[in-house]
């Protein structure tokens, strides 16, 4: 609240007051909204006294008037607003408790909606005002834009409007509604997690039959970065790009190491994730590439916080990209599209593998938030089409059965991640040593059927 001017006059103690401040030469009109209980401040545009109070009585009966009616108290710019709920989404990701969707709200408030809708007051966008929004934002962005971008508008937008509702600047009834036009983002090709074993097994052979030796190198390599993409959900490209051995440790937890992994850069910029414990493998095989690290462990590389690319050749070359060489190698496997639909696939597919592996496991959208650098909604938005088949045994009216008790030992997520690491780096463990307790629950499982038949 702004300090008490030297000239206050009072009409209603608490209510109505009149300010005269220094440096100016009207009255101030200062009315306490009974909806809101906030200030709100009106020039009277007159620096006679009697007649500023006749103005602040009309004035206050108007507020009040409106707010019986449900009407916005006062009216408001939406840039004001707009700007409001941007420096509040930027507060909140400097201090680190900002959602990761923040930062395309407020890229979407810069470069559509306060562009397209700042001169109008936040009370006066109507439903011809949104068909034009529309448009205009089709002519920004030179294309009609996705989906998913009309639904970070959509979001961004009801904050402004919320917020706005909030402080008096507009009524609920009188919200804009906005319809997500946007076309469907193009779907990506996906692998079930055979075809996947089934295109690391051609890739590998692959990685061999080349004359050149940079060929081979540059295969050899790719086998290993697709297994590194469907182990993490790394978004391929920028976030694997400056990849280091210095970005990876090995944390002790209560039960086990983990891997973890910090993504220098990428779209939202940097951010952390946990491995799956089978890309220790994976480690392994890249670490084992280059003769500077022969007389390291795996453990000694990574505790020495090595500056070394992790993507490398065996030459210490780094690829450009690996966009070619997977297109050419998904077309030599004859794989770039299932055979049941007509989407190709890419190496973002290896990312939406990682994910419907994780949600088909149980995992839920706000625990895989962070991990795939994605907000929860957007994941409900493109993923939802699997609840189906999280519940597929309960749909198909069955109950466990006796061989479903013996599987449930064995991990399958794990035992399938495993084969699909097995078949790319060739690199197969037993049982054992995938699942120590799972061994020794089937070893007293067998002790005890010995038992019982003796």
């Amino acid at each position: 609240m702004l300090p008490k001017a030297q000239n206050t006059v009072v009409l209603k103690h608490g209510v109505l007051h009149l300010v005269l401040r220094d440096g100016t030469a009207n009255w101030q009109i200062n009315y306490k909204s009974q909806s809101t209980k906030k200030w709100i401040r009106k020039s009277s545009g007159t620096d006679d006294l009697d007649q500023a109070k006749e103005l602040a009585e009309d004035f206050a009966a108007d507020v009040r008037s409106a707010e019986r009616r449900g009407m916005p108290v006062l009216s408001k710019k939406f840039k004001a607003v707009a700007e409001l709920v941007r420096k509040e989404l930027e507060e909140k990701i400097v201090l680190g408790t900002s959602k990761r969707i923040y930062k395309d709200y407020v890229q979407a408030i810069d470069k559509y909606l306060i562009p397209i809708l700042g001169s109008y007051n936040i009370d006066g966008i109507t439903p011809q005002v949104v068909m034009e929004f529309e448009a205009k934002r089709i002519q920004i962005a030179g294309r009609k834009l996705k989906h998913s971008t009309h639904h970070t508008h959509e979001l961004a937008l009801n904050r402004i409007f919320d917020f706005a509702i909030e402080k008096g600047y507009l009524s609920k009834k009188d919200k804009p509604k906005v319809k997500n036009t946007g076309e469907s983002g193009e779907a990506r090709g996906f692998f079930t997690h055979e075809e996947l074993i089934g295109f690391v097994e051609f890739l590998k052979k692959w990685s061999e039959q080349s004359f050149y030796e940079k060929t081979r190198a540059l295969r050899e390599l790719l086998v290993l970065y697709v297994l590194f993409v469907a182990n993490t959900g790394a978004r391929p490209g920028t976030e694997l790009r400056e990849l280091k051995w210095r970005h990876i440790e090995f944390i002790k937890t209560n039960n086990m190491r983990v891997i973890h992994i910090h993504l220098p850069q990428g779209k939202v910029g940097a951010r952390t994730l946990i491995a799956r414990n089978e890309l220790w493998l994976v480690l392994e095989k890249l670490r084992s590439l280059h003769t500077e690290f022969a007389k390291l462990t795996l453990d000694q590389l990574v505790e020495a916080k090595h500056d070394a690319y992790v993507f490398r050749m065996r030459d210490g070359d780094r690829p450009y990209s690996f966009v070619s060489v997977f297109a050419k190698g998904i077309r030599q496997a004859k794989m770039l599209t299932n055979g049941r639909d007509k989407h190709q696939r890419s190496l973002y597919s290896l990312r939406h593998y990682y994910a419907t592996q994780r949600i088909l496991e149980g995992y839920t959208y706000e625990e895989l938030e962070s991990q795939m650098g994605t907000s929860a909604e957007m994941m409900r938005d493109h993923y939802n089409h699997m609840k189906p088949l999280m519940i597929a045994e309960k749909l198909a009216g069955g109950s466990a059965s006796t061989d479903a008790e013996y599987i449930k030992y064995m991990d399958p997520s794990r035992a399938n991640m495993m084969s699909l690491i097995a078949a790319g780096t060739g690199i197969y463990l037993p049982l054992p040593e995938q699942n120590p307790d799972a061994t020794r629950e089937l070893e007293q499982e067998l002790l005890s059927n010995i038992s019982k038949k003796s």
